[in-house]
């Protein structure tokens, strides 16, 4: 007689009360139900010490298992993610193994499950595929600290007391450290140039500048699209990288670093422009020093950044020196230089830079610094493009670095 059925608790009870019936034969009576001897047995030693109840299935559950997570593990899991909202699996084991360097820490996998059940974790939005097409630039991929800076503007909004807020936002691209964050009354040349300065005289110069394609940082109106803030970085020695247009995704990682400002400071903000710039350089200073990066093996920011060996010399910018062969001509306040008793527009950035001018067998080209700018047309007098100038873009090969252990 087979016991999967569902009155099982009901047959359980009448074999064990004909088992207590007197001559009866016990081997005989479990054949009868379908059972061993030894299960014949169990339920009875259980209805005698437990009743009726001690007839139900038992939990299979066992009380103690190898792979349970202690519980004050798990408390301490939620509360590193209450305290990081937006952190994930990785960060939040990489600070809880640092906390805890004594205990054995649980795997990513559980640390998820663990938030999966608490309802802390977040649901990942797919990314959608972009084809970069071809674009005027100078890319190139960072391999070490200070070869290329990111620079863009947050967004800008009004604070209760109708304060403008723009921040400057600019970071290493190498090691995420995040240089400034710089609240702007206005986002002119000036103001932007003015934080460059000290951003160069406290780390340096890096060898690129990677930026979009809006001012002040570039401009349609000019010859290859230069400001007089990005002309000054020429003047210094700084290549230029400009992202393509409408394709913001193509200097990710600063964007992600503004959707971390977002989310978790867009309920924090309160007050005027001074508790503003107050809380921000609180972010800027725990993102470098505490925040772990999976692209930096799970370093921080701050263990991998070292200031620049080009070091910045402010009287240097207007003194640019040009090889034997180049003659050398001042651009008037105009925008204009003169060659051969004719006025030739290079554009109002240039204004009181020098410009070098180079005499070819077939053509007369113009640079200014490292930069060729284009070739003068002998007839009309005016410049025209080189576009071995700038490199046609082709898509960055993103290659993982090594970069040492934490504990090394």
């Amino acid at each position: 007689m087979p016991w999967k059925e569902n009155n099982t608790v009901d047959l359980r009870f009448q074999f064990v009360l004909d088992s207590f019936q007197i001559g009866v034969n016990f081997t005989q009576l479990c054949a009868q139900y379908g059972i061993s001897t030894k299960c014949g047995y169990k339920w009875k030693e259980r209805f005698i010490k437990e009743g009726r109840e001690g007839l139900f299935d038992k939990k299979k559950t066992p009380k103690n298992s190898p792979a349970k997570i202690a519980e004050e593990t798990i408390l301490e899991i939620i509360k590193i993610k209450n305290h990081r909202k937006f952190w994930g699996a990785k960060k939040i084991l990489d600070t809880y193994k640092k906390t805890f360097p004594h205990r054995k820490a649980p795997n990513r996998s559980t640390i998820e499950r663990i938030l999966k059940k608490a309802g802390l974790q977040d649901s990942k939005r797919k990314r959608r595929s972009h084809n970069s097409g071809q674009r005027i630039s100078m890319p190139e991929k960072a391999t070490r600290p200070n070869h290329v800076w990111t620079v863009d503007f947050k967004g800008w909004w009004y604070t209760p007391d109708r304060e403008k807020v723009n921040p400057l936002t600019v970071r290493d691209d190498f090691s995420k450290y995040i240089l400034s964050i710089k609240t702007l009354k206005k986002g002119d040349i000036a103001s932007v140039k003015a934080e460059f300065i000290r951003l160069f005289s406290i780390y340096g110069l890096p060898d690129v500048i990677r930026s979009d394609n809006g001012p002040p940082f570039a401009s349609m109106q000019s010859l290859w699209g230069l400001t007089k803030l990005s002309v000054w970085w020429l003047s210094l020695g700084i290549k230029l990288d400009r992202i393509q247009p409408g394709k913001p995704y193509q200097n990710g990682a600063h964007e992600r670093m503004h959707r971390d400002m977002a989310r978790e400071l867009q309920h924090e903000i309160v007050g005027n422009l001074t508790l503003f710039q107050n809380l921000f350089d609180k972010w800027r200073i725990d993102f470098n020093r505490n925040r772990p990066h999976e692209a930096l093996n799970m370093n921080t920011p701050e263990q991998i950044y070292v200031k620049s060996e080009r070091l910045f010399d402010p009287h240097a910018e207007l003194l640019i020196a040009y090889p034997f062969g180049f003659k050398k001509r001042q651009v008037n306040n105009r925008g204009y230089i003169n060659w051969n008793g004719h006025l030739i527009m290079v554009g109002n950035p240039f204004n009181g830079y020098n410009v070098g001018i180079k005499k070819d067998i077939d053509s007369v080209s113009i640079w200014f610094g490292n930069n060729k700018l284009g070739s003068i047309d002998q007839n009309l007098f005016l410049i025209n493009p080189d576009s071995n100038s700038y490199k046609v873009h082709k898509p960055r090969k993103v290659t993982k670095k090594y970069y040492p252990s934490p504990d090394a």
